[in-house]
């Protein structure tokens, strides 16, 4: 009888002990995350050709509107000008082709952006001449960054 007695008491001296070490039956644990998003940006112009329409002489010019679509706030501009040829014929040159007014430089105006650090929406023409695409030479501007008036993106038009 006296083993009975100790075999009772041993398994509910178990039963309690156990009881005492299991976890609570609902818990929670947390960890920090973090991910670096590259930026994305999408640049397309509003119209795939611009009609500056007749001029005789003397300077002209027209905005060319671009939809700029990008996964961050802030975007840097730069833009690039070559001379107007004939035919648009860059190799073996009978006409002159019509000059840029370099000390312009470019406006740039976005919808709901602004160039930050105080730089003006105008960006100046850096020296020398580069290669603007396929035998089209001329001049790049310096760059420009603006930032968005809308939260964590920049989606909307900017004109040139």
């Amino acid at each position: 009888m006296k083993r009975i007695a100790v075999a009772v008491l041993m398994v509910c001296l178990a039963l309690l002990v156990a009881g005492v070490a299991n976890a609570d039956p609902r818990d929670c644990a947390s960890s920090h995350v973090f991910v670096n998003v590259d930026p994305n940006i999408s640049l397309c112009p509003d119209a795939a050709a611009v009609d500056l329409g007749s001029v005789q002489q003397g300077p002209f010019g027209s905005g060319i509107i671009f939809k700029v679509d990008a996964n961050t706030e802030q975007v840097k501009f730069s833009a690039g000008v070559s001379k107007l040829y004939k035919g648009d014929v860059t190799s073996q040159i009978i006409v002159d082709p019509i000059a840029i007014c370099y000390q312009a430089g470019v406006c740039m105006r976005a919808e709901m952006a602004n160039p930050i650090g105080g730089h003006p929406n105008k960006a100046e023409y850096v020296d020398g001449e580069v290669s603007i695409k396929d035998g089209y030479f001329g001049k790049k501007t310096e760059w420009v960054t603006f930032e968005s008036g809308q939260n964590n993106h920049f989606s909307q038009l900017i004109t040139l």
